[in-house]
């Protein structure tokens, strides 16, 4: 493998999903006996990165592989798209609809990041997810929110058909002190639940999971710090209102992130027989923040997590390029690209020395 890959023996887990992905190219039902679960971290803007890894497992093929998805925040959305073909179609709105003050406004703004926006006219509109794919797939997705009363992260069903997808969705990326508003999921007010739980790996585990693929926004050598005494005091103010629990679990949250990033990266013991297999940025990629606009920093990050997914699959990258590739419009199984070429995007692609399907 050409690109660090981290965790526990993830030769193995990247083996069993090449395996899979050329059984699936064959007609075949893969007869492994594992339990494969995706893990999809979000952050924002960060999310660029995560999604790009997973525009790289798209072209490799492997959109149908996963028995279980799990996302957090814009992992969550991410993972939608991923699984409903969307990836590399995706992986645009980061650096071509969203970073504009549009949507990202400056701090004194209120909400800060106009999420119902992001979701009426890009998710619904100008980019829209196609929905009966991510219900008709496969792959469990599980998508990571909490509660905004006691601070508890809970996992949605895509699949339930109790709540909406796109209700799931926005709960996930509810982002307390940049959305400034909730979401109700089942009659609980809900918010951002990668705040509380941005990695659900312990879950995967418990749900039987035997490989997991991790893809992180921030590099190895990243951790989490508690929370500044001016942050607590903004989030008492704006999220708790005096809620001891809610504080409580935000001021703990680190911990548990840091924890389960050491899982990810092989740095904690794991139950026998589970196999890891994460990806993450290098410290020398180009630094993405959850507020990150400048189109140069988010395409060339997007660039650069593309290229690590192929190399660690065994596929070395000569180079990127932009293509204009058509999508069908929601609903419409039956497209052809003559019908309309309104509905071409321009998305990354690259040229690479191998053919990238299995």
């Amino acid at each position: 493998m050409g690109a660090a890959v981290y965790g526990v023996n993830p030769t193995s887990t990247i083996d069993l999903l090449k395996e899979r992905a050329r059984c699936l190219k064959q007609g075949q039902e893969a007869a492994d006996g594992r339990k494969v679960g995706l893990i999809v971290e979000g952050g924002a803007m960060r999310g660029v990165i995560s999604c790009s890894a997973l525009m790289g497992l798209e072209e490799l093929g492997m959109t149908d592989v996963f028995d279980e998805v799990y996302g957090a925040s814009a992992g969550a959305v991410n993972a939608a798209y991923f699984l409903a073909g969307q990836a590399g179609y995706a992986t645009t709105i980061y650096y071509q609809k969203v970073n504009n003050t549009r949507f990202i406004g400056r701090p004194w703004r209120r909400p800060i990041v106009n999420i119902d926006d992001v979701f009426d006219s890009i998710i619904a509109g100008d980019r829209p997810l196609r929905i009966e794919k991510v219900l008709a797939s496969r792959s469990r997705l599980f998508i990571t929110i909490a509660d905004a009363s006691t601070g508890e992260a809970f996992l949605g069903l895509a699949q339930s058909n109790e709540v909406p997808l796109l209700t799931l969705l926005k709960a996930t990326t509810a982002m307390p002190l940049l959305y400034n508003g909730k979401i109700s999921v089942n009659g609980r007010d809900c918010f951002d639940g990668g705040l509380i739980n941005p990695l659900a790996i312990p879950e995967a585990i418990q749900s039987g999971c035997t490989d997991l693929l991790v893809l992180l926004t921030r590099p190895a050598s990243f951790r989490e710090c508690s929370p500044s005494r001016f942050e607590q005091q903004i989030f008492d103010l704006r999220c708790a209102r005096g809620n001891a629990q809610l504080m409580g679990a935000y001021r703990s949250t680190y911990m548990r992130a840091n924890t389960i990033r050491d899982i990810a990266l092989g740095r904690q013991p794991v139950p026998a027989g589970l196999n890891i297999a994460t990806l993450c940025p290098e410290d020398t990629d180009p630094r993405i923040e959850r507020m990150t606009r400048s189109t140069v920093l988010l395409k060339a990050a997007a660039v650069a997590s593309a290229k690590r997914t192929l190399e660690a699959f065994g596929h070395p990258v000569e180079e990127f390029v932009e293509v204009l590739r058509p999508y069908p419009a929601v609903g419409r199984d039956d497209y052809s690209p003559a019908d309309d070429v309104r509905e071409e995007y321009e998305i990354t692609s690259w040229s690479s020395a191998l053919p990238p399907h299995y």
